[in-house]
């Protein structure tokens, strides 16, 4: 015998070796099933021949005390991915707020940029004496002496 049929086992073998008083005959004949197509190199490229669900859960020895005893990591991840969820969802409508906020502070301070511009203009002295003059009010007169001297040298 070669060096690589020393280490392959039949997979009755596998299973007289690992076999447990507690398995049923169909756990082990499915096992035989898949530990056989595992084992032969006969046809690698064919899969094993499970049809139905019940055959591949029996395959993984995965029955219905499994699944009692993963239920409490199961709703653990299943609340995990509802909180998940629902945080994103809340913090996407707190972004959409925020962006509206800015877009609504930039408006505000463009309005109050123009109005103060507008302010500036309608106070402005030559402004003020020409409405003065228009509403007949002739007794403010602007100043022909500047408010401060400047020196030459």
């Amino acid at each position: 015998m070669s060096k690589k049929e020393d280490h392959i086992t039949e997979p009755e073998e596998l299973l007289k070796n690992d076999h447990s008083a507690e398995e049923e005959p169909k756990e082990e004949s499915s096992r035989a099933k898949l530990l056989n197509s595992l084992v032969s190199d006969e046809d690698e490229d064919k899969a094993p021949d499970i049809r139905h669900w019940k055959d591949i859960m029996q395959a993984m020895s995965i029955d219905g005390q499994w699944f009692k005893r993963q239920m409490g990591v199961i709703f653990m991840i299943a609340a995990g991915i509802i909180l998940y969820i629902t945080f994103r969802y809340q913090a996407q409508q707190e972004m959409i707020e925020e962006d509206m906020l800015r877009k609504e502070l930039l408006d505000w301070k463009y309005r109050s940029m123009t109005r103060n511009s507008e302010l500036t203009l309608r106070t402005r002295q030559s402004q003020l004496e020409s409405r003065l003059r228009a509403n007949g009010d002739s007794t403010l007169k602007s100043s022909n002496v500047p408010p401060f001297t400047l020196e030459s040298e």
